[in-house]
Formats: C-alpha cells, structure tokens, sequence
C-alpha cells in the first residue's frame, strides 16, 4: 500500500475512534446534561454515564444545581435622609428549573444580580442612616422576601442574602463618631446622677429606717419600763391586801384575846405613870379576869 493509502486509513480509524469516544458522556452528581439535537433541545441527562449519538446529538451545556455562592460588586445607595452609603452584599443561589435558567433567559445570574442591586436601592432609599446602619437584619429579610418573587421566573432560588459592610464618606463618619462621644459623654452624666440619686436616696432610706428602730426600740423600751412599774405595783398591791387579809383573818378568831392584850398594854403604861388612881371601866376589869394570868392574881387575892 501506498502512503497516501496509509494516511487514509489512519485517519479513518483516528475518526471512528473519536466518534466512539465523543459518544460516551459522564455527568456528576449534582448536574445536568442539557441534550440538543441540531439546535433543539431533546432532554435532560441526569448524573451517571450517558451515549449520545455524535453530530447529531449534541450536549450542549452542563448546568450545576448545587448552591453557588456569589460576591456582588461594591454598590453605592442614597439614603432617604440623602446620604451616600456604599454597601457591600452577598448571597447564595440554586437552580430549580433547567428550562427556565438555560432557554427563557439570556443570562439569568446576571438578571439576578441586577434585580438584587434595583431592590436594595428601593429598600435603603426609604431608610434612615440611622436605620440603615443599625438595621442590617431588617435589611436581609426585606431583600431575601423581594428576591424570592423575582428570581423564581428564572429558574434559580436565592438562599440567603448577606450585607457584608455599609460605609459612608469620611466626614459623615467623623460627624458620627463625635455624635457618638456626645451621646455616650450624655449617658455616662445621666448614669452617673442617677447613681448619686440612688446613693442619695440609699442614704436617706437608711436613716429613715434607722430612726424608726431607734422610735421603736424606745417605745418598746418605755412598754416594758411602764409594764414592769404596773406589775411591781399590782404585787406591792396584792401584797398588802393579802396582809390585810390575814389580819382580818386573824382578828376574826382572836378578836377577844388580842383586845384583852392590848388592856393590859394600857394598864402596864398607867402603872409605870406618876399616877396613883385609876378609874377603869366594869367591862375592862371583867376582861381582865378572863385572862389566865390575871384570873389566878385575883383568886389569890381573895383566898
């Protein structure tokens, strides 16, 4: 065989075997083979190994269902109090329609982004700085709620939307950090008068209550002094009228004796006196004699 032979025929082998080989297709796990035959689309491949007809058949797009996460460029946002903020955002995306993603739209990550950007100037533009510098989770969720309307007719879902960073220009902020210094100068004074107020007040409870034990502990005091004298003179009382008791007790039984006895008391002075007659009524000589000892001086008398 000639060489111009030879070269045919490699060429037809190298051909065939390109064909066998371009025949063969290996589609991973969390993609999709999109199939088109002569610009038409025919079906989907899903992961696993696949034979497509060559020329005929052809994949032309190998689309990732996976979530992809994306940086969107550096934007800058008017408040509504008309300061520039520039604001740095990302978010995290999945394609949920194939057919929607690849052929009803050019470019559907792109309309995304441009959708994304068009509502977070529509939402900071109704805010506040303020707002917008301390709302950044009121921020999120509006966006993430808007987006998920938008970006479902192409074909993907957002996830999760993120702001990363608000800047403002130079001056603003030094106006702000000294807005700031006042602000925590202001609440610093406050806390600190309200915390002599509160010493103040502490002190003032203190001595209330204070003289309020003392007026209690001196009324208790003056109580039991006072108690102490009622009793002392109920028993003095009590005392006395329990002597007295006694002594009616015992007059009641020796009445009669204890009059004779104190006769002879009174005849016993008269005797000792300078005087030498004495009158002394009957019924005090008849007592007399009544008396042991007296009765047996009068008996001897007379014998």
């Amino acid at each position: 065989m000639s060489i111009i032979t030879w070269i045919i025929v490699i060429a037809i082998i190298l051909f065939v075997l390109f064909i066998i080989f371009s025949s063969f297709a290996i589609i991973h796990t969390g993609e999709v083979g999109i199939v088109e035959r002569l610009g038409v689309y025919v079906r989907s491949l899903q992961p696993g190994l696949h034979v497509v007809v060559p020329i005929l058949y052809r994949i032309t797009q190998v689309v990732n269902l996976k979530q992809i996460p994306m940086q969107i460029n550096e934007q800058e946002v008017i408040t509504k109090d008309n300061v520039v903020v520039r604001v740095s955002e990302t978010l995290k995306y999945h394609i949920t329609d194939v057919d929607a993603f690849v052929y009803k739209n050019k470019d559907s990550v792109e309309s995304m982004i441009q959708d994304t950007r068009a509502q977070l100037r529509g939402i900071i533009g109704n805010m506040d700085l303020n707002e917008v510098l301390n709302g950044t989770e009121t921020i999120n969720h509006s966006l993430f709620e808007q987006l998920g309307d938008i970006t479902a007719g192409y074909g993907l879902n957002v996830d999760r939307v993120n702001i990363d960073s608000i800047e403002v220009d130079q001056d603003i902020q030094e106006s702000m950090n000294k807005l700031l210094r006042a602000s925590r100068e202001k609440e610093a004074n406050i806390m600190e008068a309200d915390g002599l107020k509160q010493a103040a007040i502490a002190k003032a409870e203190g001595l209330k209550q204070a003289n309020i034990l003392e007026s209690e502990g001196k009324k208790q005091t003056q109580i039991l002094e006072a108690q102490g004298r009622a009793e002392s003179q109920r028993l003095l009382a009590q005392a006395s009228r329990d002597q007295i008791d006694f002594i009616n007790e015992a007059l009641k039984e020796n009445a009669p004796v204890y009059l004779q006895y104190r006769n002879i008391e009174a005849m016993e002075a008269l005797a000792n006196s300078d005087t030498n007659t004495v009158v002394m009524p009957s019924q005090a000589i008849d007592s007399l004699g009544q008396l042991p000892a007296v009765k047996n001086l009068l008996k001897d008398k007379k014998d």
